[in-house]
């Protein structure tokens, strides 16, 4: 007779949930009957957003057409077993560690496709109740702009609560109408968001961005002599498209006129006011950890994970939770990080079920460093592995479609 399945949840599904959901499902086969599983994927839209091309179609929206970066989910399961694969919208509203448990506010349909009865322990009106034998937590990170927290709303990571066909609409309106941008961020997206609107609308409109350290594309107190050199060559391709750039500088204030409707922007430590018709935030990220055991946080509200990607519950290391991608504790949040990451989870839940002691183990550090910014269409800085990259390469690796040609990859859990 065959086995009862084994329950699996994975919470998100962008880059890093996709990735481990469809690995699992093509290498532990989910009609086995000494080992069958059953996959509950859930995520609050019923799209994936490929995020990483925003400044290209925010700025330019005839650049990419909308199914080059938006793309149901659920069709791209369709090939496995009747039964193997279900597909939840909603929003994770708490982890029972205890019961191993997950409560979800139901966004969509209240049936789903290949819905497991036996996964299910609760179900009312609003929230319905999921079992698992293993969770993994891949529910990744937002920002400000994305929550409307400081200036423009901009949806450079997806809510699940918003249409983000229109949040994107809306924003590309916004930024064509700003004659004057101030953007707060030396980061790559922040360097690439001005080098797209600096191309787009040339000297008609007015760009400052704002850097707190003394190079682009740099953290205060890191030293690494590529960084500082990819940050220079990036100012240097702002500067020639007319972008002014101002180092050393961080926001300390931003508020709205509400007769003039300007955003002023406010300086430190020079105390330096802008006035402009847009503000775009493009600081920091912030974790989707809401409902997340405090226990299984650090101090910055990312997940604990040991070298395995096990989830770190006070001093243990759990054997049925993993995390993955953006909401971990590892500090390189990068896409080009999630094919490993992915792999290394998927490995050690298919050792965990075949009752295999030997874990695969996942080093950050081990990966070739590599940073790709394009500064408009045909051009940009960055290195890999220490070797600076040239203007057209960067176009190649990156800069021509902001690497819309792979999401079709990492929707499907194939990209590298």
């Amino acid at each position: 007779m065959p086995s009862k399945p084994i329950s699996i949840v994975v919470i998100g599904g962008s880059h890093a949930g996709l990735g481990v959901s469809h690995r699992l499902l093509r290498r532990i086969s989910p009609t086995s009957e000494a080992t069958p599983i059953r996959l509950t994927l859930i995520n609050p839209s019923n799209e994936y957003y490929f995020n990483i091309a925003a400044p290209r179609f925010l700025v330019k929206p005839g650049s990419l057409s909308s199914n080059q970066y938006l793309y149901p989910i659920a069709h791209s399961f369709q090939g496995y077993p009747d039964g193997s694969f279900n597909f939840v919208r909603g929003l994770v509203r708490r982890i029972d560690k205890n019961d191993k448990v997950v409560q979800v506010e139901r966004l969509g349909k209240k049936e789903q496709k290949g819905q497991g009865e036996e996964d299910i322990t609760s179900v009312d009106e609003e929230t319905i109740s999921y079992s698992y034998d293993y969770l993994v937590i891949a529910s990744g990170s937002t920002t400000p702009a994305t929550l409307g927290l400081t200036g423009l709303k901009i949806p450079f990571k997806a809510d699940g609560l918003e249409d983000t066909r229109s949040g994107i609409e809306n924003a590309s309106k916004e930024l064509a109408a700003a004659k004057s941008v101030v953007i707060g961020g030396g980061g790559p997206l922040g360097v690439e968001l001005a080098g797209e609107l600096a191309e787009a609308a040339g000297p008609k409109k007015r760009i400052n961005l704002v850097s707190r350290s003394e190079a682009l594309l740099t953290s205060p107190g890191m030293g690494a002599m590529e960084d500082v050199r990819v940050g220079n060559k990036a100012e240097s391709l702002l500067r020639a498209k007319g972008v002014e750039v101002l180092k050393s500088a961080m926001v300390e204030k931003v508020t709205q006129d509400p007769e003039t409707k300007k955003w002023i922007v406010e300086l430190m430590p020079t105390g330096q006011r802008i006035e402009a018709d847009a503000y775009v935030d493009t600081t920091g990220t912030i974790p989707n950890n809401v409902f997340i055991p405090k226990s299984y946080l650090n101090d910055d509200g990312w997940v604990n994970v040991d070298a395995h990607f096990r989830v770190v519950d006070g001093e243990t290391s759990r054997s049925d939770t993993y995390a993955v991608g953006d909401i971990t504790c590892h500090p390189y949040r990068l896409l080009s990080r999630i094919s490993g990451q992915a792999e290394a989870v998927v490995s050690n839940i298919e050792a965990s079920i075949g009752g295999q002691k030997r874990l695969v183990t996942y080093s950050a550090e081990a990966q070739r460093k590599m940073l790709v910014v394009p500064v408009g269409q045909s051009t940009g800085a960055g290195h890999f592995g220490g070797w600076p990259l040239i203007g057209c390469l960067v176009w190649y690796f990156k800069g021509r479609d902001f690497l819309a040609y792979k999401a079709l990859k990492f929707l499907m859990g194939e990209a590298h």
